[in-house]
């Protein structure tokens, strides 16, 4: 790729992009290819939908150039847009989100992998089968606390505040109440466990 990756910022690129610089804007998509994908991954597990979706969110940024103004950070409009489109999929699908699916191979969103061959953190922190409970107590959270914690994965509170578009006292709210829901749970399962 160009040496724009190590010079320009998102923002940078963007305005280079709207000044009619194309590659800008691969260099844009360039970026983003592997953690956006895998975020959208993540939600419909599905590889082509995923795909799908992800042409259509920077299709949509390529067609409104000259419209398009990014109020905050350029990632996080990327994945709020990334996001959004997930929701109108699910929407037009008539599906409920779930996030305890597997894909072809039977890999859960928290066995995903980067593209650089990371681990992500979750997957890091915890043994296969520790994944596997992690990914079970997540699923029984509430829609909006699971989806923090997805998000955290990918980002900080003050961008998922902004992705989500709520306070940061709210999400940090959100957040604190779901890892709290699932120490209890985790506690009641060892109980259980212990007991047979």
């Amino acid at each position: 790729m160009t040496d724009m990756n190590n010079i320009q910022t998102d923002e940078e690129l963007v305005q280079l992009f709207k000044e009619g610089h194309t590659e800008a804007f691969e260099e844009l998509v360039y970026r983003y290819k592997n953690v956006l994908f895998q975020y959208i991954k993540g939600m419909v597990h599905d590889e082509g939908i995923a795909e799908d979706l992800f042409q259509e969110v920077f299709m949509s940024f390529f067609k409104q150039k000259d419209r398009f103004e990014v109020c905050g950070k350029f990632k996080a409009w990327l994945f709020l847009a990334a996001r959004n489109r997930v929701f109108n999929f699910f929407r037009d699908q008539k599906q409920a989100i779930s996030l305890d699916q597997t894909d072809e191979e039977g890999n859960a969103f928290l066995h995903d992998i980067l593209a650089d061959g990371e681990r992500l953190p979750l997957e890091r922190l915890a043994g296969r089968e520790k994944d596997e409970q992690i990914r079970r107590v997540v699923d029984q959270l509430p829609p909006h606390q699971r989806e923090v914690i997805y998000l955290r994965v990918y980002f900080p509170f003050k961008e998922i505040a902004q992705i989500l578009d709520r306070p940061l006292g709210s999400v940090l709210a959100d957040c604190h109440r779901a890892v709290q829901k699932m120490k209890e749970i985790l506690v009641k399962q060892s109980v259980l466990e212990e007991g047979l």
